[in-house]
């Protein structure tokens, strides 16, 4: 307690550049203040103030301490601050941006529950492929794939997401079944083209078949597009898991060369990393991490698909 009593007394001393303004801060007398100091300058060895008889500052190795302190101080007030803030209940308007699959496929399904759950969240949601800076756009939170190189946000990790290779039962019985990637170049393949950069998305195979140059049968700027070219038969497509699932379950696509498929990356909720997480961020944080995990299928591997 007494070094904590030091460390308020410091911090405000300095701001105040004076005791008694320190003390009138702190609700104690100006000679508490001026003793806790007096003790820290006693067990460190060095001044920490330069006095006059006007005012007071801090010395080099005050300062060093002051910036410590300051920190200190701030943390417990974000800590409470954050208690308190969590028991207020989630309102307001909630900015969030989402790929347009995961948000179709992934977000869509579950957001009746969550807008019940939180009828005082006044959700504005945008379906965008490119890449967001949410800070300088003033969105609250976003769905990003890939890792994240950005000092100013925070990141809270759904999960890998995982591709599949398949194709129409009825496309399949008239070319044949390819066996490894490396069949795929005499096969029609349906690719995605992302549509803030016009960049074809890779195939997500194991090395050493992770850079194949396929046939460009078809190229669409949106996945469902892509599926539907499958489900017709024009070619193989390379799909997110849970988006080609509930067909494969239903039999209008068969997944294929599944032991060689790979990880695309890993699936994220991202903010601002301002100290105090609001109630409607945590809230819709939360219910996203808690739904995704509830849905196996989110992020299976594509070999489980064939067992």
């Amino acid at each position: 307690m007494e070094s904590l009593a030091s460390i308020f007394a410091l911090v405000y001393a300095a701001e105040q550049q004076s005791y008694v303004g320190a003390a009138r801060v702190a609700g104690v007398s100006p000679s508490a203040i001026s003793k806790a100091v007096a003790r820290l300058e006693s067990r460190l060895g060095v001044r920490l103030f330069n006095r006059t008889t006007r005012s007071i500052s801090l010395t080099e190795e005050g300062a060093v301490l002051y910036e410590r302190f300051k920190r200190i101080i701030d943390d417990m007030e974000d800590a409470e601050a954050t208690i308190l803030r969590s028991r207020e209940r989630p309102r307001g308007r909630l900015r969030v941006s989402v790929p347009h699959i995961v948000g179709h496929h992934l977000l869509m399904p579950i957001l009746p529950i969550f807008v019940a759950r939180f009828p005082e969240i006044e959700l504005d949601i945008d379906f965008e492929d490119r890449v967001i800076d949410l800070v300088a756009e003033g969105l609250d939170v976003v769905v990003r794939s890939g890792e994240l190189a950005d000092a100013r946000l925070i990141a809270r990790r759904l999960g890998d997401q995982h591709f599949v290779v398949c194709g129409s039962p009825d496309y399949l019985e008239r070319r044949g079944r390819p066996e490894t990637p490396d069949d795929l170049a005499r096969h029609a393949c349906i690719h995605f083209k992302y549509p803030s950069s016009g960049r074809i998305a890779p195939w997500a195979f194991h090395p050493p078949y992770e850079r194949l140059l396929l046939p460009r049968s078809l190229t669409f700027n949106n996945t469902d597009a892509g599926l539907r070219a499958a489900q017709d038969g024009f070619g193989l497509a390379h799909l997110p898991v849970y988006v080609a699932e509930p067909h494969i379950r239903a039999g209008t696509l068969i997944p294929i060369l599944t032991a060689f498929m790979a990880p695309f990356g890993s699936l994220s909720l991202v903010w601002p990393s301002n100290r105090q997480l609001s109630p409607k961020i945590r809230a819709f944080v939360d219910f996203v991490v808690e739904n995704f995990a509830a849905r196996p299928e989110a992020f299976r591997a594509a070999i489980n698909l064939s067992r």
